[in-house]
Formats: C-alpha cells, sequence, structure tokens
C-alpha cells in the first residue's frame, strides 16, 4: 500500500516539471538573434604593423583571401584559418622568414618567426662573447633571406718571459799594451715578465698589444778591456799622400803588413793619428812611403794640401 503512494507522487512531481519546462519556454525564454552589419570592422596586425580595414568574411581563412594576403604554411596566423571573425577582430600574422648566419666555421640555414635579429639568435641558442663583431647589428629586423656573419673575438691577457740582452762595455786601460783585449766581467742576459694582450679573431691571432713589462733578473754587462799602451817598435819617416777607399782610419804600407797599427805625425804641425794597415802602397817610385785614407789625411792637414812630411810610427800590439 505504501509503495503504491509513493509511486503516484513520483508521478505528480514528474508531471509538475514537466508541465513547468513548458510554460517557461512558451513565455519566459528570449531567443537571441545577432543581426551582423557588413561590412564590419578588423583589425590586421601584420609583422607588428598594425592596419585597420573592414571585412565581409567570416573566418579568418576568407578575410586573408579577401584582402590578397598571401601567407605561407610556417607563417604563424592568429586565430587560426578557420576561426572565425567578428566586429572588432584582431587577426595577427608573424612571417616566418629563412635567414643565414655563419657563426663558428660553419652557415646555419634557419627558419624563424622573430621580428628582431637578437631574438632570432636566442632562438638557435646562439651565444654571443662581450667582443663578438655581427653584421648586421643585433638591434636590426629579421627578413627573408637575411645573411648573418658573426665574427667570434677573444681577448685575453698573456705573461710572456723574455731575455734581457746584455750590453757589452769597453774599458780603455793605458797599462795594457795597445789593442791587446781583456775580459774584466763576463757578460749575463737578464730576464723580464712582458704581459700581453692577445686578439683572435675566429681562432686566428691578429694583434698582439704589450700592456706592461717587469724585470726579474737584471742583465749582467760584459767588460772588455782594451789596451791603450803605446809602445813603439819601429819607425820610418817620408812623405804621405792621400787617397779615398774606406772612408775610415785607415792607410796602405810597402813596408807594414795588413793589420798592423801605425801612429803617423805631422812633422809640420805635430799632428798625430792613429791609422791601420788594410792595403798596399803606395806605388813604388812616387817618392811616398804611405798612403792615408782622406779621413785620415783630413786629420793631420788640408786634403789640397796633397803631400805632406811624416814621421810613421809602428805600435806594438
Amino acid at each position: 500500500m505504501n509503495l503504491k503512494i509513493h509511486i503516484k507522487r513520483v508521478v505528480f512531481l514528474a508531471l509538475i516539471l514537466i508541465l513547468g519546462f513548458l510554460i517557461w519556454k512558451k513565455f519566459f525564454k528570449e531567443e537571441l538573434i545577432l543581426n551582423l552589419e557588413y561590412p564590419f570592422q578588423v583589425e590586421l596586425v601584420w609583422d607588428g604593423y598594425r592596419y585597420q580595414t573592414f571585412s565581409n568574411s567570416t573566418n579568418v581563412e576568407n578575410f586573408l583571401k579577401e584582402k590578397a594576403i598571401k601567407t605561407y604554411s610556417k607563417d604563424l596566423i592568429i586565430p587560426g584559418l578557420k576561426e572565425s571573425i567578428a566586429p572588432y577582430s584582431i587577426v595577427n600574422i608573424t612571417s616566418n622568414r629563412k635567414i643565414s648566419i655563419e657563426v663558428d666555421g660553419e652557415v646555419k640555414e634557419v627558419n624563424t618567426l622573430r621580428r628582431t635579429l637578437s631574438k632570432a639568435l636566442r632562438d638557435e641558442n646562439i651565444k654571443l662573447n662581450p667582443f663578438d663583431e655581427i653584421e648586421p647589428e643585433l638591434s636590426s629586423l629579421t627578413r627573408d633571406e637575411l645573411e648573418v656573419e658573426i665574427t667570434r673575438i677573444e681577448k685575453k691577457n698573456v705573461i710572456e718571459k723574455e731575455e734581457i740582452e746584455h750590453e757589452t762595455i769597453i774599458e780603455e786601460d793605458k797599462k795594457v799594451k795597445w789593442k791587446k783585449v781583456e775580459v774584466k766581467q763576463e757578460g749575463a742576459d737578464g730576464l723580464k715578465e712582458v704581459e700581453y694582450e692577445l686578439v683572435y679573431s675566429n681562432g686566428e691571432l691578429i694583434s698582439k698589444t704589450k700592456l706592461s713589462s717587469k724585470i726579474v733578473k737584471e742583465p749582467q754587462p760584459k767588460i772588455i778591456v782594451e789596451g791603450k799602451k803605446i809602445e813603439i817598435a819601429t819607425t820610418q819617416r817620408g812623405r804621405a799622400s792621400w787617397y779615398a777607399f774606406t772612408g775610415e782610419m785607415k792607410c796602405a804600407s810597402v813596408l807594414y803588413p795588413r793589420g798592423t797599427w801605425l801612429r803617423v805625425t805631422n812633422k809640420e804641425n805635430g799632428k798625430q793619428i792613429i791609422v791601420q794597415v788594410n792595403d798596399y802602397g803606395p806605388d813604388p817610385g812616387t817618392g811616398k812611403v804611405i798612403d792615408l785614407d782622406k779621413v785620415a789625411f783630413a786629420k793631420l792637414a788640408n786634403v789640397w794640401q796633397g803631400v805632406i812630411e811624416v814621421k810613421i810610427e809602428e805600435i806594438e800590439s
């Protein structure tokens, strides 16, 4: 008995709900009708540039055809081609660009949707060092067939050890026989540390600039003692002339062999010079005993004199 009453109640409530829905649908539901006025305004954003236009199309694909806008499969279009558009819709187009990047010894062909070169390089995980050179500039806008060249510039400082060449000092000693040479002190090279800045372009050294230098070991000069003591071996007197030959303090003699040192005195004015024999002369029959190089003769007398009376002394050496 109780079950029958329960079923009747459920049926009664169901009828009431159905009846209420039919009454609401008939008297209270409002139908929404969208009436579009054509053409309507659409905003186009193409590679960052904004354009205001009007369209009769109902989706993006037809809108692009209507405006004769040619796109490619790798271009980014938002909303998608099949998406609907309505008044004041915004259609975004980002063009795909094919660029070539020469870096690290190879050329990469890259497709990018980025508007600036810096972002395109970042997408390709190409990192630039502080001194790298790039052509065109990072701020440049990308375009199809753009050629990018990156030159790797590396700078580093190095310290190199370099020898300091010792100098040779010649000291004269009048107590040592003429032209006798003695080594008073052996020389030794020094050492310095030099800091350089090295600049490499794509791994090739292009410049080396000295920055600083520090001496770590002073060089030791070589000291040579050269004898200046004059001891006369033989003496000769006669006439001397001049000739242009070596342009040095040299002379020609028939009595003394090459390499002999001679002290020559002008008997008229007492002026003296020391010369070394390096030639044979004068010719026999000239009445002269020595030919002085022009520069040597000029220290004893005016060259216009041509011939002078001299005393010749052989220096022991």
